[in-house]
């Protein structure tokens, strides 16, 4: 089952034992062999590094494991091949300009979609997964199209509206982010055989202020708030699961309701 980690922090800070713990999830013991990446903000850009192959045999992952970019926010997966190639192409997390912002995304699961073929955005790659993020890069463009950040009520609406859609076709677990916020909806975990188990498909944990190694996270950079999002918790500590279809957003370390 491919596996999903996201982060937002309050300020930059390198992801260190956590990020590495969660990358070597992408293992053949683990079922998670085909591929891994990891998406960094630094600014409303994104520092880019992925590889089709395992990621417990990749030097990059080792060296990133130590020496990830200082980052607000971080979006990265592990990747179990299911009905298309092992490719850079069908790698995640996956990468497009809207606006002045980059997007990210990275899923979970599977999901039967159609054909994007009149769209304004499409696939590079063979995933359902791009197919996915293409059809909801299609649905915000019109928010984005004055180059200002869209209120966050507006581009939740839009989020919220395509996980609904999508739920019945699938498993859709995902982890999106446009550089201002990160959007996470959880649906229900994947088994082997695109089986859709009743086990939560995500997990989130917080920590506030000054504490000493949140959640067995290490960082470099000043203390500060955090929220980490994974497939499943990566330490003993207090993990939230998220409620089938729902979706959070969280912004600089916390979760966040739009007014």
């Amino acid at each position: 089952m491919c596996q999903l980690f996201g982060a937002s922090s309050a300020t930059p800070v390198r992801l260190n034992f956590s990020w590495k713990s969660f990358a070597l999830r992408g293992s053949t013991s683990d079922g998670n062999p085909d591929g891994w990446g990891v998406a960094n903000y630094i600014g409303h850009d994104v520092a880019l590094f992925r590889e089709p192959i395992p990621a417990e045999d990749s030097p990059l992952v080792y060296f990133l494991g130590n020496h990830l970019p200082m980052s607000t926010l971080v979006i990265s997966h592990v990747r179990n091949a299911i009905g298309s190639d092992v490719s850079l192409a069908n790698t995640h997390p996956f990468v497009r300009a809207l606006g002045p912002h980059s997007h990210v995304f990275a899923h979970n699961g599977y999901a039967t979609v159609e054909s994007l073929a009149n769209a304004w955005l499409t696939p590079i790659g063979e995933t359902d997964s791009e197919h996915l993020f293409c059809r909801l890069l299609n649905s915000l463009e019109p928010l984005w199209r004055s180059g200002n950040v869209p209120p966050l009520a507006e581009r939740l609406q839009v989020v919220n509206a395509f996980a609904t859609a999508i739920r019945p076709h699938g498993s859709t677990n995902f982890l999106y982010s446009d550089g201002a916020t990160l959007f996470a909806h959880g649906h229900r975990k994947t088994l082997p055989g695109r089986r859709i188990s009743s086990e939560p498909g995500l997990h989130y944990c917080e920590s506030k202020g000054a504490i000493d190694d949140p959640q067995g996270v290490q960082f470099d950079g000043p203390t500060t708030d955090i929220a980490l999002v994974a497939t499943t918790p990566l330490d003993d500590g207090e993990w939230i699961a998220f409620e089938p279809g729902e979706v959070a957003c969280f912004e600089a370390g916390r979760r966040v309701i739009p007014d």
